[in-house]
């Protein structure tokens, strides 16, 4: 059975819920203004809600990312769109890349090209996703 990493990025979570709760908290505003506190307490207490449950949706459809990897090849898939499969085979180098904000990805490379995989958003430990990465790919140019 092929490993899959697919933690909750609890970054990109928040900041689904916080789309949906300012669309919903300027709605709020634009619209007469409630006495009761109990009212704005309850408006509130649903916005919040409606947020994490909506946000939630939001960060599955577009955010949350799934990596499954085996002796062959790997799949990541990023929200509901976008798929990228690869075999180990199509690679020949491998190295680390620290991003602006500070994350590592594992660098994989086909002559001038390259792809990314996030280790750190993946959770996974960049420094032993790199070698295990190596191992794959210079295992499987036997296989070619």
């Amino acid at each position: 059975m092929s490993p899959t990493y697919a933690p909750t990025q609890v970054y990109n979570l928040f900041k689904s819920a916080m789309i949906i709760f300012v669309l919903q908290a300027v709605v709020v505003l634009i619209a007469p203004f409630f006495p009761e506190l109990i009212v704005r307490f309850s408006i509130l207490v649903l916005n919040v809600v409606v947020s994490i449950i909506l946000g939630w949706r939001l960060y599955k459809a577009l955010y949350h990312m799934v990596f499954t990897y085996d002796d062959e090849g790997f799949t990541l898939k990023k929200g509901r769109r976008e798929v990228n499969s690869y075999k180990w085979n199509d690679f020949s180098k491998v190295s680390l890349f620290r991003t602006e904000s500070g994350e590592v990805s594992v660098r994989l490379y086909h002559d001038s090209e390259y792809f990314d995989l996030p280790a750190s958003k993946l959770k996974l430990n960049p420094f032993t996703f790199r070698q295990e990465a190596t191992k794959l790919v210079s295992g499987s140019k036997g296989k070619k």
